[in-house]
């Protein structure tokens, strides 16, 4: 969709220069002191520091490089002696700007394809049993972002957990689809980062106890593209018993647009591949031989997880099977508790551009066609004006609705619980002169509150008493988990509700949820989350 603002894109491309995760405050501690593990390629050194460890850059997988570009994640090549991981790796090649991040191609480039790192977080000390572990797969619409765009480690130390961030592979680099990929034994494509997700979860969980996690005891947990992704995971036999519970933060792959096959996928494969010069018989080579930043400012020709011209996983193929949605519908998943949220406000981030009536008619014709007419009169623009209004149908189309309707199947099968955060005074990094309205909870507003910590949205340091208080009890809920005494006063989904509505001035169940955001005027649309 087009509204992608100014604001989004540089926040973005500020984020590719902000790495949070290097926890300098580890490093650079009074106390800090190099610390050893023994991973199956060899042994690494972290440091520790102010009460927490790091490991970072960690390899997960060869670097998908020359031959190996758009082939599936090869393991790691052993080393001898000691590795250092005190620095992160390179975040995977992406190309940053107002089109780019949606798939529609250009961009400033910057990462690398030798970008498959992990990083691990845990408390000082050996611990005394075996910590449980979470790991979080960042979002980014599958064009953008990092691991290393987080730090984990408050988290970490606060909840007694081992922690894990990761990357994968973006953009073209990691989801382009072509018929003559089926030659080298990748089926159409189209899964790559996808692939690298897994291969990933498989190296925590051989790996993990070196670092004093439980690999029997992993908590996924996502957010935006991330979520996307997982959803997917979950009805990927490869994923089996790789973790014990999955958090969705802001994404649920119910949504239709953002459905496509293998093969129809890979169909625009030749097109993709002719625009960048590569008409002759072995467009694979052709492709291979390009260096990676014109492929990463190349715009997508397939659907992905905003529609045509974007990015994303595919289904159908050896990864995922069949279309998660159907997967899902008939308990084909893999079926350990879920918790699947969203924030009020989500769409409220990516609305700074429609300031007047004409853009928002324009926007939401071009967005729901013949739909169009409908929603105008579903959602008419109030004294706040139209910005407001095309983030409300945003919000209830793409996030909220798609969600809803993923707990209720979900919860058809296994335990699943719902969430919304609706802190509408989250704190967000304003740059000057670019917002001009009142994001609320806003897409992503709810990371600062999970990991505790700063980020590229957010200053931690601007929390009120209450909302460091909202965070402790998000932190406490996410990493409890499926532990013992979890939910004791969040009752799980039957059906529409309920779902817990997180706030600074304290949380409140909600039946009313499918009502609030007109689930039932997007039931009847072909916008309308696949049931």
């Amino acid at each position: 969709m087009r509204l992608l603002s100014l604001l989004f894109a540089s926040l973005v491309l500020a984020a590719c220069a902000v790495h949070p995760g290097k926890v300098l405050s580890i490093k650079f501690a009074p106390d800090a002191r190099p610390v050893l593990a023994a991973t199956e390629a060899g042994t690494v050194r972290g440091v520790e520091g102010a009460g927490a460890r790091a490991f970072l850059g960690v390899p997960f997988a060869r670097p998908p490089v020359g031959e190996l570009r758009w082939r599936a994640p090869q393991p790691v090549e052993g080393w001898s002696g000691v590795r250092d991981a005190t620095r992160i790796g390179s975040d995977c090649t992406q190309a940053i700007g107002r089109k780019a991040i949606l798939g529609g191609g250009g961009g400033l480039v910057v990462g690398s394809e030798d970008c498959l790192y992990l990083n691990i977080y845990a408390p000082a000390g050996e611990p005394q049993r075996r910590r449980p572990v979470m790991v979080y797969i960042p979002g980014g619409a599958f064009t953008v972002g990092s691991g290393a765009n987080y730090d984990p480690s408050r988290l970490a130390v606060d909840q007694d957990r081992v922690v894990v961030t990761l990357n994968y592979r973006l953009g073209a680099l990691g989801w382009l689809a072509h018929p003559q990929f089926q030659a080298e034994g990748e089926g159409f494509g189209g899964n790559f980062g996808l692939m690298d997700q897994l291969a990933a979860l498989k190296w925590v969980n051989r790996n993990v106890a070196a670092f004093g996690g439980d690999p029997a005891n992993v908590t996924l947990f996502t957010e935006s593209a991330g979520a996307w992704a997982a959803c997917y995971l979950m009805t990927s036999p490869q994923a089996e018993g790789l973790y014990q519970r999955m958090i969705l933060q802001s994404g649920g792959c119910l949504e239709p647009s953002s459905l496509i096959s293998a093969e129809d996928a890979a169909a625009s494969g030749p097109l993709f591949a002719r625009r960048l010069g590569c008409t002759g018989a072995d467009q694979i080579a052709c492709l291979k031989a390009l260096p990676a930043w014109r492929l990463s400012r190349a715009p997508s020709v397939r659907a992905g997880i905003n529609g045509p011209g974007s990015w994303g996983p595919v289904h159908a193929d050896a990864t995922v099977p069949e279309n998660p949605a159907l997967a899902i519908d008939q308990g084909r998943f893999t079926r350990v508790p879920v918790i699947v949220g969203t924030n009020l406000d989500e769409g409220r981030l990516f609305a700074n551009e429609v300031k007047d009536m004409d853009r928002y008619q324009k926007e939401t014709l071009w967005m729901y066609g013949d739909v169009g007419p409908r929603v105008l009169d579903r959602y008419p623009v109030g004294p706040d004006g139209p910005a407001y209004a095309i983030a409300a149908n945003f919000t209830d189309q793409r996030f909220a609705c798609p969600s809803q309707a993923l707990r209720r199947q979900l919860s058809r099968y296994t335990p699943v619980w719902g969430y919304e955060f609706a802190d509408r005074d989250a704190p967000f990094v304003l740059p000057d002169g670019i917002v001009g309205l009142d994001l609320g909870a806003y897409h992503a507003g709810e990371l600062a509150y999970i990991f505790g910590t700063s980020w590229i949205f957010a200053d931690v340091n601007r929390f009120t008493p209450e909302q460091k208080a909202l965070s402790h009890r998000m932190q406490g809920l996410w990493a409890g988990f499926g532990q013992q005494d979890f939910g004791a006063e969040w009752p799980r989904v039957a059906g529409a509700g309920p779902v817990r509505v997180f706030t600074a001035q304290g949380d409140r169940l909600d039946d009313a949820f499918f009502a609030r955001h007109n689930c039932d005027f997007w039931d009847g649309t072909p916008f309308g989350a696949v049931h």
